[in-house]
């Protein structure tokens, strides 16, 4: 049975630094940064990294460059804190490096290009490594200021879970655990769609009721994806689903609900994108899932944001109005 004596994130933005802060209470730490000016710049501003994390990095973190030092992979946990775009190139670097590593993805994006979740990426680049799934309700500023949450943890091996929910929990992050991890990864790249349109809903000054109103179609359609490929109601209206959808729509530090804001300013995608500054993994959901339109799937919402996305729309107060009578 693996023992899990060390973490190793890999990736320094927001989120992997916030779980590393987490994680460091229960393991010893390392953060891998993109090359060495960056693990540089983090280490000499550790009191204040930066505007998108805004937290003291503990100092019994070591950050680093990625695979500057040497590693043990039979007791190392290595945590993917990268943008969905990076897995792959992520997961194969480390597969030069290591043949059977324990890897969790925290990446909540779907690969639009191969029609496939990110631990069937990492799967690819590394057969026979052990991957789990963490999704769940888990903004990462709010983790990082230690407010409580849950989240699910999910892969093939039951042993291996049960290791990884002992070795992890602590008074911020608690952990139900599943077999299944596609399931939760496609209801959690869901969420980010819905968390767009209240994003502009919010924006367009709609009120609280509309997005109550989006928020509950919004699940139903998650709900109608879910049962399109046999996902369980429960994998849904849990808290990969539809917690992770409520805590996404309604967080001011959610990019889906800030890149919706800025679509209702009356910025294109791109500059909506760049004025959230960081990935927003709802928009390459929204092109991936408009294939089930086509197929008949009942999913108005998703349809309209993908519209909305590509430049395809009229007025969107207008339209979202219109949408909101439909349903």
């Amino acid at each position: 049975m693996r023992s899990i004596d060390e973490i190793i994130v890999i990736g320094s933005g927001n989120w992997g630094l916030a779980l590393a802060s987490v994680f460091c209470a229960n393991r010893p730490t390392r953060v891998w940064a993109f090359d060495q000016a960056l693990a540089d710049q983090l280490n000499t501003n550790r009191d204040n990294p930066g505007v998108f994390y805004p937290y003291p990095i503990d100092e019994s973190i070591t950050i680093e460059a990625k695979f500057a030092s040497k590693f043990d992979p039979a007791t190392t946990l290595i945590i993917l804190a990268v943008p969905s775009g990076a897995v792959a190139s992520a997961a194969a670097e480390l597969g030069a490096h290591a043949e059977s590593p324990l890897v969790m993805t925290v990446s909540k994006g779907y690969d639009a290009g191969r029609l496939c979740t990110m631990s069937a990426l990492v799967q690819a680049e590394i057969p026979a490594a052990d991957v789990v799934v963490l999704s769940g309700p888990t903004i990462a500023n709010e983790v990082a200021d230690g407010k409580p949450t849950r989240a699910v943890l999910a892969g093939g091996n039951l042993m291996v879970l049960a290791r990884l929910r002992e070795a992890l929990a602590n008074e911020v992050l608690s952990f139900e655990v599943s077999r299944n991890p596609v399931h939760h990864e496609i209801c959690a790249a869901l969420k980010g769609i819905v968390a767009i349109a209240c994003g502009i809903a919010d924006g367009l000054d709609l009120g609280a009721n509309a997005q109550g109103i989006l928020m509950t179609q919004g699940l139903h359609e998650m709900a109608a994806v879910a049962a399109f490929f046999d996902i369980p109601e429960s994998v849904a209206m849990g808290i990969s689903g539809a917690g992770d959808l409520i805590t996404t729509c309604i967080s001011p530090h959610s990019r889906n609900r800030c890149l919706g804001q800025a679509l209702a300013k009356g910025l294109t995608l791109q500059q909506a994108l760049d004025d959230v500054g960081m990935t927003v993994e709802g928009v390459a959901m929204s092109q991936t899932i408009e294939t089930l339109w086509a197929l008949d799937v009942s999913i108005p919402l998703f349809h309209m944001i993908n519209r909305t996305l590509q430049g395809k729309h009229g007025d969107l107060r207008d339209e979202l109005a219109a949408l909101i009578r439909r349903i």
